[in-house]
């Protein structure tokens, strides 16, 4: 059969239309949440069992905050001290929140899996619409995957700093060691990760209480046990400003600790990769993007705060720390040997569980993009294992993470560039729609929407604040840097961009040939009511309605 874009030459783009009167198989009645996305194009094969809470845990698990305040604290605190790691990360956070309520709008208008993917190829105009979906689908499947392989390696930094602390400092790991822990830890994640979706939406479920947990166990934990000695006073937390970063500028070492933040609480937007298995999505999907990124800023903060006043004067020692990992330091300076090694084997467990989140978002956008062949593989990719779980993108996310973690064999600083190039890629994608629909004025609503005029300027400041961040994570660590010292981001995401752009311009066999965007799935959609035909303008159908969908054989 032929691939067909879900767009005609008209750029109707909520036209649904007949492309084919054979190769059907048998009519199916449609719950709602299937009757929208039969008209956003896309033939439902993800079954639906995540609830709200599910989906919500989606969101808050991967940003996995514990860990991976844990695993980031040391970009802010070797930038600017304790004030830059405190008041960055709520800022950052707060600026954040306009982001998470423009992104979730457009989720609750197309609830898909293909998600800024997707919202692209709704939102361009009819020329460029395949380049800029081919381009959106490509930085964040990057940005997913690299958030995925940063937080892999992250959890690898905690799981040698405890084994060191457990043999009293008579180990430390080599790079080799620690990639051989990393392509381990890939391979339980791919196993967490590759189940039916019930037993995901039961594990999302208890990530999420695992997650709070946790929270509440290093806040409570670091404030009983910490010797009065070592406690920090509210000017040293809050006012004492410190440059401990290779920048002479004050200020420049402030904006340098915003690393923080934005990596802590990347991923809230995860909620859009597993709209085709969410039940309400349409309202599920924008809730748990703006409810979990408010809950990780105060939440987080707290915890940022109590680290703050419980890890002593000595931020240098800290942040050089012979662990490896500044929070192991600090917990063992707090806690001692017992302590420290039984509450990094509780972040290490919950950082393993924000990294199988991670990998379930990554691998359903990588499903979503494959889908309308726009991977080299896609016919491989895109087919569903038993139980309709896409065990061959989740393949495809740990392969692809694997070769990000051979960074770590250069040097730290390398490996640590994949912090930056995760948000980067993201990032990127995020703002592709927004830019779009600010641009072109052609957005459709959903049911999640703030209105014309706070709507167009939430989008506005998104594109800016992002844009800024993006600028300033292009920037290396050290001042005039050398080969070791340079910010290896830049030659991961020009090099994907490179490729992305020659494939698709390749002469003969390249993207322009084959991809046209997402693909519909569905040959014929009828919908009825008391009034005859539906038309696909207004896309929120009520449920009464009957549904009567032919559905094409997957491509």
């Amino acid at each position: 059969m032929m691939n067909t874009s879900f767009y005609d030459d008209t750029n109707s783009l909520c036209e649904i239309k007949t492309i084919e009167e054979n190769n059907m198989i048998e009519d199916e009645m449609l719950s709602p949440d299937d009757q929208l996305l039969a008209q956003l194009g896309y033939r439902p094969e993800l079954k639906r069992e995540f609830s709200y809470l599910t989906v919500f845990g989606q969101s808050f698990g991967s940003m996995g905050i514990a860990p991976a305040i844990a695993e980031s604290i040391a970009f802010s605190l070797g930038s600017a001290g304790t004030v830059g790691m405190v008041w960055t990360y709520l800022v950052g956070c707060i600026l954040l929140i306009p982001v998470s309520l423009s992104l979730g709008e457009l989720g609750s208008s197309m609830p898909t899996s293909g998600g800024l993917y997707y919202w692209v190829a709704r939102l361009s105009p009819p020329k460029p619409r395949a380049f800029f979906c081919w381009l959106a689908g490509y930085m964040n499947t990057l940005g997913y995957i690299s958030i995925y392989a940063s937080t892999i390696y992250a959890a690898t930094l905690i799981l040698g700093a405890t084994i060191s602390i457990s043999v009293n400092g008579g180990y430390t790991p080599t790079k080799y060691h620690n990639f051989g822990i990393f392509l381990a830890t890939i391979l339980l994640t791919f196993a967490m990760t590759c189940v039916r979706t019930s037993v995901l939406n039961k594990l999302n479920l208890f990530y999420l209480y695992l997650q709070l947990g946790m929270l509440i166990a290093l806040i409570v934990i670091l404030a009983v046990f910490t010797d009065s000695e070592k406690k920090n006073t509210p000017s040293f937390v809050f006012l004492e400003f410190q440059n401990t970063g290779a920048w002479s500028s004050n200020f420049w070492a402030f904006m340098m600790a915003f690393l923080t933040p934005v990596w802590v609480v990347s991923g809230f937007e995860s909620a859009a990769t597993i709209a085709e298995e969410a039940s309400n999505a349409a309202k599920a999907v924008p809730f748990a993007m703006v409810s979990s990124l408010v809950t990780a800023t105060f939440t987080g903060w707290a915890v940022i705060v109590t680290i703050a006043f419980c890890m002593g004067t000595d931020v240098i020692g800290i942040v050089t720390t012979e662990l490896g990992q500044p929070l192991a330091q600090i917990a063992f300076n707090s806690l001692g040997k017992s302590g420290s090694v039984g509450i990094l084997i509780m972040l290490w467990f919950c950082s393993i569980c924000n990294c199988s989140i991670l990998m379930v978002a990554a691998s359903r956008e990588t499903f979503a993009f494959a889908r309308d062949h726009g991977i080299p593989g896609s016919t491989f990719l895109r087919v569903l294992s038993a139980g309709a779980v896409p065990a061959r993108a989740v393949g495809f996310v740990a392969v692809c993470g694997a070769f990000e973690g051979l960074l770590m064999l250069v040097n730290t600083i390398a490996i640590n560039s994949i912090f930056n190039l995760a948000i980067m890629g993201l990032y990127f994608a995020y703002c592709m729609p927004l830019i779009l629909r600010l641009v072109y004025d052609n957005f459709k609503p959903g049911v999640w929407y703030m209105g014309d005029k706070l709507s167009y300027a939430s989008a506005l400041y998104s594109v800016i604040w992002m844009t800024f961040i993006f600028i300033l994570l292009l920037f290396p660590s050290y001042p005039n840097p050398t080969r070791d010292e340079m910010n290896y981001a830049v030659v991961v995401l020009g090099s994907v961009l490179v490729f992305c752009v020659c494939y698709y311009w390749c002469p003969k066999i390249g993207g322009r040939y084959f991809f046209t965007g997402p693909l519909r799935t569905i040959d014929e959609l009828i919908i009825t009511d008391q009034q005859g035909l539906v038309g696909g303008g207004n896309y929120q159908l009520n449920p009464a309605q009957n549904i009567e969908m032919k559905l094409s054989q997957p491509h």
